[in-house]
């Protein structure tokens, strides 16, 4: 059963994400597609902060009992996080935006990330309706390697695969800038707090990585592992049941099984949070006055609408998003989740290079050199 602070904890997460987001302009569409067409790597070093973040926030979770091992976030492993994680990295790119950046991008007034969250939410149903038999039988079976497994299960203490791969990250970063170049960075990585923090219009998206890391660390403890499309299934499954009848979400087997554990068909904290992040979202750019409602071009709603099917229809193939595959799946050491960020990354390549045809600049850069 579902109880009033389990609602309250989830609104203050999502808030405290949908802040931050609209704070960093965080998306990992664009971590990947700056960095491979201009060599621009200022998203992606918040990535693989949120990444270390997460990885350590976890261990010192497990290894302190906060929190049980068989509350990781593990899923079966196999092709199919590939060929998942792949089409979701296209669909994303085709959208303009990640999961979470469709999110946060809605809340400050973009009324083309409306329509790509309708899309996906539209995604996740068509998805429910295939998935029985046919992507059982024909999909995720054949796809299959291992059971849901995490790096956690060995017989090491916990902490200790996280910190030798964080401290693989940090040697990475330190022998490309050096020391004097790394810890630079860490220090213009702390917002210029001369001005008021909350109207500014961005902080560093290394700082806000490294809060939302803490966040979901803090999460993981206390409530759940964060996640965005699992949430949106169910809300597109009440707003089904509402037109159909209760009866046609139970008697589909994979919407059944999304509201497994549910008192009733509604929503629940985990919706909650994902509806607070956009509440968040727009706190953040009225308080920065960015907030403004945009209306998209005609041109760009095929991709809106394109973008959005492929990334609801993709994400419950994988399963799961950039953000619960980021967070969640890696702080959780899920090979599945490796597998998906793989594919994802694949994903955003095809689309930007063979798809959008943007110039490889950072690729012609070293073939230069």
């Amino acid at each position: 059963m579902f109880t009033l602070e389990m609602f309250i904890l989830a609104a203050a997460f999502g808030l405290t994400y949908g802040f931050l987001l609209q704070k960093a302009d965080f998306c990992f569409v664009a971590s990947v597609r700056d960095f491979i067409s201009v060599g621009d790597s200022r998203t992606g070093k918040g990535v693989l902060v949120l990444m270390a973040t997460a990885l350590i926030g976890w261990g010192f979770v497990l290894t302190f009992g906060f929190a049980s091992i068989d509350e990781l976030w593990t899923v079966p492993f196999g092709l199919s996080n590939l060929i998942g994680g792949l089409l979701f990295g296209i669909g994303m790119t085709i959208a303009g935006s990640c999961a979470s950046g469709a999110l946060y991008r809605s809340g400050m007034g973009y009324v083309h990330f409306w329509i790509v969250i309708a899309c996906m939410i539209a995604g996740n149903l068509l998805f429910s309706f295939i998935y029985d038999p046919w992507a059982i039988d024909y999909y995720f079976e054949p796809l299959t390697m291992g059971d849901g497994y995490s790096l956690f299960e060995t017989n090491l203490p916990f902490l200790v695969l996280p910190l030798i791969l964080v401290g693989i990250m940090l040697l990475i970063t330190i022998r490309r800038f050096g020391v004097k170049g790394f810890f630079a960075g860490v220090k213009d990585s702390l917002t210029d707090w001369s001005k008021n923090p909350f109207t500014q219009q961005h902080w560093d998206v290394r700082f806000c990585a490294f809060l939302m890391g803490i966040t979901a660390t803090v999460q993981f403890a206390v409530f759940s592992n964060i996640s965005i499309t699992g949430p949106e299934t169910r809300i597109g499954g009440v707003l089904y049941g509402a037109l159909f009848g209760e009866d046609a979400v139970y008697n589909n087997m994979y919407l059944n099984e999304m509201f497994a554990g549910y008192p009733a068909l509604g929503l629940g904290p985990e919706e909650t949070l994902v509806i607070f992040v956009l509440v968040g979202a727009t706190i953040s750019s009225l308080l920065s006055k960015s907030f403004k409602i945009r209306f998209p071009k005609a041109k760009r709603l095929p991709y809106a609408v394109g973008g959005g099917l492929l990334m609801g229809i993709s994400s419950r193939m994988a399963p799961g998003c950039n953000i619960a595959n980021v967070v969640a799946g890696v702080g959780g050491l899920s090979v599945a989740s490796f597998i998906v960020i793989i594919g994802m990354a694949l994903g955003v390549f095809i689309a930007t290079a063979y798809i959008f045809k943007m110039p490889l600049l950072l690729f012609h850069k070293f073939d230069d050199e």
